[in-house]
């Protein structure tokens, strides 16, 4: 089972990430923060859902130390609509891709679909 871990340190965020991420299928961990999201990376997520913007650090550093701990998990960022550059950089330091808040739950699931077969398909061969 695909195990994937939302990171936000809005609770409300959080809980809307839980309930969908549960509801799609997938093994849900989730952070309240960025240095939760770094300790809880030893729990092997295959997939990070990871908020930019929070209060402890900010979501390219552990993007940095996500990609530093755990070489293969696959990230997809969350930001909000005035951080579309933040965006583009973290994809440069190795996250997959970039969504914007509001969430498109349709178009993330499709994301997540997407990376769920490429991580099954290499767990296979």
């Amino acid at each position: 089972m695909i195990k994937i871990m939302a990171v936000d340190d809005e609770e409300a965020v959080l809980k809307l990430f839980s309930n969908f991420l549960q509801r799609e299928g997938y093994q849900v961990l989730t952070a309240s923060s960025g240095a939760e999201a770094i300790q809880r990376i030893r729990e092997k997520p295959h997939i990070v859902l990871l908020d930019i913007m929070m209060p402890d650090l900010h979501g390219l550093k552990v993007l940095d130390k996500i990609k530093e701990l755990s070489p293969s998990t696959e990230v997809i960022m969350v930001t909000g609509l005035d951080e579309h550059a933040v965006g583009v950089e973290s994809m440069k330091r190795g996250a997959f891709e970039f969504v914007t808040k509001p969430v498109d739950f349709n178009h993330l699931k499709f994301l997540l679909d997407f990376l769920a077969a490429k991580i099954e398909a290499e767990q296979s061969t």
